[in-house]
């Protein structure tokens, strides 16, 4: 009895630590080394997410086009597995993607990507989102509109 309680912790922990943490976008939301210039950063956990039945909101917005490339990258090879995905293109650049991961702990994961310096109407940045919550792919669409 005592190693199944403690084979549930450990896999417990183990599922919990795989959200965001472990992904290839998660330094770019710590702020650390070249991830900490020019950055426009939020995070959000708590009550003040309830309304949206969302657990974790991070953002991060940059205006330093150097970055722009490997930011893409890290979202890209996080999101090969994504369970779902909607993306557009402008000149056959990524202009914004939007991201189902695999549900942990009964929690959906989201990243959404969105390069608004591909068009000349909106300002020169680019911003990453990183959520996690119990509203589907659909209820977030409808809340964000």
């Amino acid at each position: 009895m005592k190693r199944t309680i403690i084979l549930f912790i450990v896999l417990l922990l183990a599922t919990v630590a795989y959200s965001q943490k472990n992904m290839n976008i998660e330094p770019m939301f710590k702020g650390e080394g070249k991830w900490n210039l020019k950055f426009s950063a939020t995070h959000i956990e708590g009550t003040s997410l309830e309304p949206y039945n969302l657990t974790l909101f991070r953002s991060i917005t940059t205006s330093d086009f150097r970055l722009y490339g490997e930011m893409k990258q890290l979202v890209e090879i996080d999101c090969k597995e994504a369970v779902d995905k909607e993306c557009g293109y402008i000149n056959g650049e990524l202009y914004y993607g939007f991201y189902q991961l695999k549900p942990v702990n009964d929690r959906y994961r989201y990243i959404f990507y969105r390069n608004s310096s591909l068009r000349k109407d909106e300002p020169n940045e680019l911003t990453v989102v990183y959520m996690e919550g119990y509203p589907t792919l659909a209820e977030l669409k409808q809340m964000f509109k």
